[in-house]
């Protein structure tokens, strides 16, 4: 996302550079053509013109309108996301009972989970297997430049994926993901590990829905937030977001199981499925405008007009401006194609570009507010604007 007060010209460059310089050298050729051939004919009147452009502005101004609509949708949506996650930290640390308070005559027996994934939920007992201070990493906070490319972290993924296409059943070890980026210290003594290793899920969950919208490999960055074998039985799942919440469901159903008060049952279920079922319904929206653009027929039709009308615009001054044509074209040129790039970059607010929903510094906020409410002294620093935009 932008967030610098200046515009850097290599980003305006980028969108409006190439075909306004085209209109503007084809108006250069219908000015001399006209001046110094004499082709009067090439001259037509400028009233077509005018209407055409007071249509067109209206049409850019109406699709630009729709697209940042749903740019601004996107950012609510990570809004809520922002806000649910910290609900559901808040939930597991203050409701959920200790294990010594749970009771030994288990309420809820569910079916036999064949899921490999649900297993890991239900057994986290397994020796050396929760999660402790050593080895973790911070979350993605790679700097970006103005075209989105990361400056750091860039050798450490190809790598990744060097290693992932020569031996795709490769089991992630750190030194497959290189050395750590962070540490988790300071941790409170009062917090048992259900609670932790649901919050650590919650901060995983939101930086697997980032890598899902962008359609990045999210498991290199879930490995702080989750053990070694959830992360294998991870590798098989087509949504992992998605299943993330449902391994967050099928963890906290396994904690009711140990509660013999029936009514702290009901009311931990009602409680925690509600929060659940937010955050469902948040990836589902997220989902919904990543897999559903505007649509391509009306998209392609503006893009012609413009194009038409900034070939016609030469035609319609030149007898009136004579050399001055280049440069009045290149004034318009560049608005309206400009207009028509802004309308097409925010319409797409999951793409990782420069204008990006800022997911990676929004699951940097989630991470740092979780980990603390963790009692967690040693935090990951905030993602920091670069060069304007903040990713």
């Amino acid at each position: 996302m932008i967030v610098g007060r200046r515009l850097s010209w290599r980003i305006i460059l980028r969108y409006t550079g190439r075909p306004v310089a085209i209109h503007v050298l084809f108006a250069l050729l219908i000015a001399l053509s006209y001046r110094h051939l004499e082709l009067a004919w090439m001259a037509v009147p400028s009233l077509p013109v005018s209407v055409l452009a007071a249509a067109l502005g209206v049409l850019l101004a109406f699709r630009n309108g729709s697209a940042y609509d749903r740019w601004w949708e996107a950012r609510t949506i990570w809004g809520g996301v922002v806000n649910w996650s910290r609900t559901f930290a808040r939930q597991v640390l203050t409701l959920l009972p200790p294990p010594g308070d749970r009771g030994s005559t288990p309420l809820m027996e569910g079916p036999a989970l064949t899921s490999r994934l649900l297993r890991t939920a239900t057994a986290p007992e397994a020796p050396g297997t929760l999660l402790t201070a050593a080895g973790t990493r911070g979350s993605d906070g790679a700097v970006r430049n103005q075209f989105g490319e990361a400056r750091a972290a860039r050798a450490a993924r190809e790598a990744r994926e060097a290693r992932s296409a020569s031996q795709p059943g490769a089991a992630l070890t750190d030194e497959a993901l290189g050395p750590p980026q962070g540490v988790i210290t300071g941790m409170s003594e009062g917090i048992n590990e259900d609670a932790r290793e649901l919050v650590y899920a919650q901060m995983g969950f939101v930086n697997a829905l980032r890598c899902h919208l962008r359609r990045q490999d999210p498991l290199p960055q879930l490995v702080p937030f989750f053990r070694p074998q959830v992360l294998e039985a991870l590798r098989t799942e087509q949504n992992i977001p998605s299943a993330l919440l449902l391994w967050m469901a099928t963890r906290l159903r396994h904690i009711y199981g140990q509660v013999s008060d029936a009514q702290k049952v009901v009311f931990l279920q009602v409680t925690m499925d509600g929060t659940l079922s937010e955050l469902t319904n948040l990836l589902g929206a997220c989902e919904r405008i990543k897999n559903t653009s505007i649509p391509r027929q009306y998209d392609i039709l503006l893009l012609a007009m413009t194009r038409a009308y900034l070939a016609m615009l030469p035609l319609g001054v030149v007898a009136d401006l004579g050399w001055l044509t280049p440069v009045v074209t290149a004034v318009i040129a560049f608005l309206f194609i400009g207009l028509d790039a802004v309308g097409r970059d925010i319409e797409g607010p999951f793409e990782d570009d420069v204008s990006d929903t800022p997911m990676t510094a929004l699951c940097r906020t989630i991470e740092i507010n979780l980990r603390q409410m963790l009692g967690e002294t040693e935090l990951p620093p905030p993602v920091q604007p670069q060069d304007g935009l903040l990713y």
